[in-house]
């Protein structure tokens, strides 16, 4: 029978287990810097490529293939890969000691609630992850080149998080091992060698008052419109965010799309756009009161720079200062199939909305009444009506 084990190295410290099953093993899959502590040369294959060691053990239907692995093996490993492509196999887990059992000793930390992510081949949102370091007392990141601790250490500082101190961990159980630890401006310029992973404690974390935002919680201005916080919540329903969503706010007024869905979902990329300056200034000033670093502000009209952004997965039409025709024709030119959700106050922009949207898949329309009670003189209350709203929503493909 085929036996797979996914080993971790145990950053120096390997266990006695993962010993024995070093010199058991007919195949030892490993980074080169570990072909030193495997006895018989004659096993090792350097892993390079995952898929060409899965090839390799196609040719096999009983052998005994190590993976020795420099991380925790359960935790951003290629344990799930493994279980996929050889789902009759006998697999095993032996764990090591690993680099973040390591760094949260040195930190006297534990890692439960800790968000833990990993840069290995992986693309980070730095937007989701500074937001998850205003939000998490701790987070801990396995660093690579793109994403070193120097350059996270230049990103915190950049934004001026407040509160936070950083541990760094580099070449972790080998003779070169290092530990640092300090605030983010100290190691800025410091050049560190990988593999290497930070742990950052925040110690004045942003606590929001509530998930779902009220009007009263932005700061307004009497000269710039805000959608209505219960129009909103029939908004952000529509737009039905995940956590990988690129969303545009066009026509973005006071900000309270972006940020209320910035505010409800930290992993999503959002890119406001409006033109008017004190609108601009306004969404500033909001994104800044509500800690948030994953909407990108963009000063202007749409139809100036809206081909040179991200493709979005969502679109959020508030305002589109007589564009609306164009943006439309764009988003249905493209190939990948975008949410749409229009927020339509007179009837030209419904007209014009209607008669691009409403052969779209999953077109809905919703019009939107609302009263809100009102206390008026001697105690007496009153249901106050607002304007009504039309919602277009649908997908352009």
């Amino acid at each position: 029978m085929l036996e797979i084990i996914i080993a971790g190295e145990g950053t120096g410290l390997m266990t006695q287990q993962v010993r024995e099953a070093l010199n058991e093993s007919d195949t030892i899959f490993a980074h080169e810097r570990f072909r030193a502590l495997i006895n018989d040369e004659r096993k090792f294959i350097a892993l390079k490529n995952f898929n060409d060691a899965f090839n390799f053990i196609d040719n096999y239907e009983s052998a005994k293939i190590l993976f020795l692995v420099s991380g925790d093996p359960c935790l951003y490993s290629l344990l799930p890969l493994v279980k996929k492509r050889f789902p009759n196999a006998d697999i095993k887990v032996l764990p090591g000691i690993s680099s973040l059992q390591v760094i949260c000793s040195h930190a006297c930390e534990t890692w439960n609630g800790a968000n833990i992510i990993s840069g290995h081949g992986r693309l980070i949102n730095s937007g989701a992850f500074l937001n998850s370091i205003e939000r998490n007392r701790v987070n801990i990141l396995f660093c690579d080149k793109n994403f070193s601790p120097e350059y996270i250490c230049s990103k915190l500082e950049s934004e001026n998080i407040s509160g936070l101190e950083v541990f760094i961990g580099e070449r972790l159980g080998s003779e070169s091992e290092k530990i640092y630890h300090g605030l983010p401006k100290e190691f800025i310029n410091h050049g560190f060698s990988q593999p290497a992973i930070i742990l950052i404690r925040n110690n004045n974390i942003y606590v929001p008052e509530r998930l779902r935002l009220r009007d009263k919680d932005f700061i307004r201005s009497e000269n710039i419109h805000i959608t209505h916080e219960l129009i909103r919540a029939a908004i952000l329903d529509r737009l039905e965010l995940d956590s990988d969503s690129i969303l545009f706010d066009i026509g973005a007024g006071t900000g309270s799309i972006s940020i209320s869905a910035g505010h409800e979902h930290n992993d999503i990329e959002i890119h406001s756009i409006e033109y008017k300056h004190e609108a601009v200034n306004l969404i500033s000033r909001n994104i800044k009161k509500f800690h948030l670093h994953n909407i990108t502000l963009h000063e202007g009209r749409a139809i100036g720079f809206i081909k040179s952004l991200p493709i979005p997965s969502h679109v959020f039409i508030g305002g589109s200062g007589g564009e609306l025709a164009f943006i439309l024709e764009y988003l249905a030119s493209l190939d990948e199939s975008i949410r749409l959700v229009l927020e339509c106050v007179t009837l030209e922009t419904l007209n014009t909305a209607f008669n691009f949207m409403s052969s779209m898949k999953n077109f809905e329309a919703l019009q939107i009444s609302a009263s809100v009670s009102k206390n008026i003189a001697d105690s007496l209350t009153l249901m106050k009506a607002n304007n009504p709203v039309m919602i277009l929503c649908a997908d352009s493909r």
